[in-house]
């Protein structure tokens, strides 16, 4: 580790640029344990003990908790997630839907057979729960990880001490490591449990091909499933096949104790494991350092890097830039060695660095006076990155408020520089996403997306979920039109004005056929005094003529209105008229014209204020009932 002696002496870490600073949550503790950073801004995970400030839930008890932000940190939407006792979550895995795999631990009676059972649970891309499920029995029984086998299925990890559990009936020890394997859509497909005569748990789930799985967690068993014990608590590493079945096992770590909490796969297949080692030899620069072990197919592991000070600190986080260089995350209660500030009694810790070179290009801390510990960090480019965690210390810098004794935390921040760019976000894709609701039944409906002037941009199926997601096309600047068909469902079309750069959250109804419904066809146009079609009405009258072939025993009226700007005793005749331009175009598309009446109502029915440009076109309108099934 010359490399790092030689850092240490030059200096190099100065002091960081804070840009921004955000906080969630209310007056109890909030805990963040996950966070993802995508295209539209940033989802942070973990549990919550508030019931106000962000919160507006009952009791005391711990419940997870979800926050999707934008890329500016703003809340766009947040769902907080248990029953009547505690929930906390240990991990989460993000899925190619846009939704989550949330685990943890519950021991809410509604929920569990004992003390804590394991808590898994999927929600879609808005937080909506799609299933959950509870596992274990009358004692601790926790899920700390989750991952994606090849075939699909889901593989959790954790640990179980039940003795009287289906799973584990005659368990090895204090607590075994546990493995449980579901489909995506909560069926259980097996489960296994490894494990010695102390305390051993499961965290990492790291697929090496289709029939070769390492599980990854710690042990300070000395016998059955572990085959060479090192010291107190070794880093433990568990070989399995396709169908979760035991193959092999080794220990890494040192005499004192360990723990793993990320790891990355190298562009040459190698496995780097970042964790906390308190052994002579991993730990080099105090107690406890921030380790990374390299752990080859083989199975032999080494520290490849070791760093921290004369106190304590974890690695919580570890990934790899494209670049070649790690960006490591977690805490620190050290004043020296790499450690260049401590503000408090643990501080949140960043540190870049290029393993390939053996150099460190900055290590940083960040907190108050209590303690702070980050769980994630992004670069954003520009030199600005991002680091995302728990704060439990008043917050004096930047203007962040503090909500409660812990709280979620983001910090935007540039590396020491003279002159601090000025923080701008990076451009988020303009996304509409929300869920199609069907009347009485869920069925397929498929959406039509238009531009203002009604030229189709693009269409989607949505399933019988009813979730939909959508991304408009740069070009798009504000306004987009939305049709819905679904079969047994009356067509309609809506517009929406979209925020740009950022998700728009929209939920569309949609009604089942029956006499009587009618809608307003917004999207025909007339001038004022005017029953001749304009040809930007010809997309919606297109929508209208398939909702009838969809549907070829429904007779439907066709009811006129005007502005109120026309002379009035023309005002009856000219929206009768304008009904039967509707009526003619559909006729001259093959409709029967015995399936299609006319009136006219004049200026008697605004749906809008007449004193205004924008009312009266939306009083220039024809409007279509249902009037025969």
């Amino acid at each position: 580790m010359s490399w790092l002696k030689v850092w240490v002496s030059l200096g190099v870490a100065v002091g960081q640029v804070i840009l921004r600073e955000k906080l969630y949550g209310g007056s109890m503790a909030d805990v963040m344990v996950k966070a993802f950073a995508d295209a539209g801004g940033y989802w942070l995970m973990g549990y919550t003990r508030s019931r106000d400030g962000m919160l507006k839930r009952k009791g005391y008890d711990a419940d997870l908790w979800v926050i999707r932000t934008d890329k500016s940190g703003e809340v766009l939407w947040h769902q907080v997630y248990g029953a009547e006792g505690d929930e906390e979550l240990s991990d989460a895995l993000p899925l190619s839907d846009g939704g989550f795999i949330l685990v943890g631990w519950s021991d809410s009676h509604s929920l569990t057979k004992g003390k804590r059972d394991a808590y898994i649970l999927r929600i879609d891309p808005l937080g909506k729960v799609l299933w959950s499920r509870c596992f274990g029995g009358s004692g601790n029984d926790v899920a700390l990880g989750a991952a994606l086998h090849p075939d699909g299925s889901l593989w959790v990890v954790g640990y179980i001490g039940s003795r009287d559990s289906f799973f584990h009936p005659r368990p090895y020890g204090g607590m075994d490591g546990w493995l449980i394997r579901l489909s995506l859509e909560g069926k259980l497909l097996g489960h296994a449990c490894f494990g010695g005569k102390e305390n051993d748990y499961l965290r990492l789930i790291i697929p090496l091909s289709p029939d070769t799985v390492w599980l990854v967690g710690a042990s300070d068993s000395p016998d059955r499933h572990i085959r060479n014990p090192l010291g107190k608590m070794d880093i433990w590493l568990a070989e399995v096949n396709a169908q979760g079945e035991w193959q092999r096992s080794w220990n890494f770590g040192g005499a004192d104790f360990e723990e793993p909490y990320s790891f990355v796969r190298s562009p040459l297949g190698d496995i780097w494991v970042a964790g906390t080692s308190f052994s002579p030899g991993c730990a080099v620069h105090g107690r406890a350092d921030g380790v990374i072990w390299q752990v080859q197919k083989d199975g032999a592991a080494y520290v490849i890097w070791s760093g921290g000070g004369p106190g304590d600190e974890g690695l919580n986080f570890l990934s790899s830039l494209s670049d070649g260089s790690w960006l490591l995350a977690g805490m620190t209660s050290s004043r020296g060695g790499m450690i260049p500030a401590l503000s408090g009694l643990y501080d949140a810790w960043a540190v870049q660095v290029f393993p390939s070179l053996d150099s460190v290009r900055f290590c940083y801390t960040f907190g108050g006076k209590e303690v702070e510990s980050w769980i994630a960090l992004f670069s954003e480019g520009k030199d600005i990155y991002v680091g995302c965690g728990t704060t439990a210390s008043p917050q004096e810098r930047v203007g962040a408020r503090p909500y409660g004794s812990a709280d979620f935390w983001m910090v935007w921040w540039h590396p020491d520089t003279t002159i601090p760019p000025v923080y701008t976000p990076p451009p988020a894709p303009t996304i509409l996403l929300g869920y199609v609701f069907t009347e009485k039944a869920k069925v397929p409906v498929r959406l039509e997306f238009r531009s203002g002037q009604g030229e189709l941009l693009d269409s989607v199926q949505v399933d019988t979920s009813g979730f939909f997601r959508w991304q408009a096309p740069d070009s798009l600047l504000s306004e987009v039109r939305v049709a819905l068909f679904a079969k047994g469902y009356l067509w309609k079309e809506v517009s929406i004005r979209l925020h740009r750069h950022r998700e728009n959250r929209v939920d569309l109804y949609m009604e089942k056929l029956r006499v009587g419904l009618k809608i307003p066809l917004f999207f025909v146009y007339f001038d004022k005094g005017s029953t001749r079609l304009k040809p930007e009405s010809m997309p919606h009258l297109e929508q209208l003529l398939r909702f009838l072939q969809a549907n070829p025993t429904i007779r439907i009226e066709l009811s006129g209105h005007t502005d109120g700007t026309s002379p009035a005793e023309s005002e009856i005749q000219l929206s009768r008229e304008r009904a039967i331009a509707v009526r003619d175009y559909l006729v001259s598309k093959g409709i029967a014209r015995d399936r299609l009446t006319v009136v006219g109502y004049g200026k008697s029915r605004p749906i809008a204020d007449n004193e205004t440009e924008e009312g009266q076109r939306r009083n220039r309108r024809v409007e279509m009932r249902i009037v025969g099934l």
